[in-house]
């Protein structure tokens, strides 16, 4: 598998998680040192990878067939790297996020996320 192809996995395993309410998914995506931060609407947020796993995903139903998303941008340099994912009606909004992944003892898990609702 390419490099290219692991990363978008990696962000595929973060979807899947987020769509089936399935926080140890979730959290397993993240790297332990994860941080996220961005805007829900106006409102600044900010937590780490587990915690959100742990308060937004766990409380959350699985997603319906409304929710609808892309993996696109993704670029790797070597060990690291960043993807883009658009989300339709996660959790009754839009969502842009950023990536930041890097690969540690050969699994892919995202660092950092930065997100905005659009």
């Amino acid at each position: 598998m390419s490099s290219e192809a692991e990363v978008r996995a990696a962000v595929q395993k973060y979807v899947d998680g987020c769509a089936a309410a399935d926080p140890a998914m979730v959290r397993d995506a993240f790297d332990e040192n994860a941080v996220m931060w961005g805007y829900l609407g106006a409102e600044y947020s900010t937590m780490r990878g587990a915690e959100f796993a742990a308060e937004v995903v766990a409380t959350a139903e699985p997603l319906g067939e409304e929710y609808s998303y892309e993996i696109h941008g993704i670029v790797v340099q070597g060990e690291v790297a960043y993807a883009i994912l658009d989300e339709v009606q996660f959790l009754g909004a839009d969502f842009r996020n950023f990536f930041g992944l890097i690969r540690r003892d050969g699994v892919w898990r995202i660092t950092s996320k930065v997100f905005t609702t659009v």
